[in-house]
């Protein structure tokens, strides 16, 4: 009787934890979603344009009006792109995770998932790598190159690329958590339950 008892308790927690992970790595793929389209979002809105003293021809003042956009530099080009994507990634895991739970190809389903969890990873990285780097130039400059820095002439422009900078750091954190738990979810695959009762 105990051990009937037992095993009841052992199948009724064995089926509640898959459902609690699904869940919780269904809301980081949600948080996730929403950093990476954020970033995408507010750096592809990223434009400021400035009236500039480029020149003094005696005493008077020579302008233009210069415009910094994300479309100048390929770095910020390739991170609005690999946001973009990992924002599509989630969204399509989202759909799959709620509504495709039948499409199932001989087992094939938590391994393309977890491929793909961690091909996304790789892309978000190096965008946010490529981005953060172009953006630390632009703060700073380069004295040895001769490079100067922009961000204090274009203030807005600069903190825009920082908030969308957050926002795919805190993405690519998210993915780095679904990514484990996607390869965790495949090594551990789910045994049918075995429900034989002992008289």
């Amino acid at each position: 009787m105990a051990l009937q008892s037992e095993e009841k308790l052992e199948v009724g927690y064995s089926s509640l934890q898959p459902k609690t992970r699904k869940w919780v790595l269904l809301m980081l793929r949600v948080l996730a979603f929403f950093a990476t389209a954020a970033a995408t979002v507010v750096m592809g809105l990223n434009k400021e344009t400035k009236t500039l003293v480029v020149a003094t021809v005696g005493s008077t003042p020579i302008k233009a009006s210069l415009t910094a956009k994300f479309q100048h530099t390929p770095a910020f080009l390739f991170f609005v792109i690999a946001n973009g994507l990992a924002s599509i990634h989630n969204l399509v895991m989202i759909m799959g995770d709620l509504f495709g739970q039948k499409l199932d190809y001989k087992g094939l389903r938590l391994a393309m998932i977890a491929i793909l969890d961690m091909m996304t990873v790789a892309l978000v990285s190096g965008g946010v790598s490529a981005a953060a780097f172009m953006a630390e130039l632009g703060k700073n400059g380069n004295s040895h190159a001769r490079w100067n820095k922009i961000c204090d002439k274009f203030e807005t422009f600069c903190d825009h690329g920082g908030g969308a900078l957050i926002a795919s750091f805190a993405g690519l954190i998210l993915m780095l958590i679904i990514s484990v738990m996607s390869i965790i979810k495949l090594l551990s695959k789910p045994k049918p339950d075995s429900t034989i009762v002992v008289p």
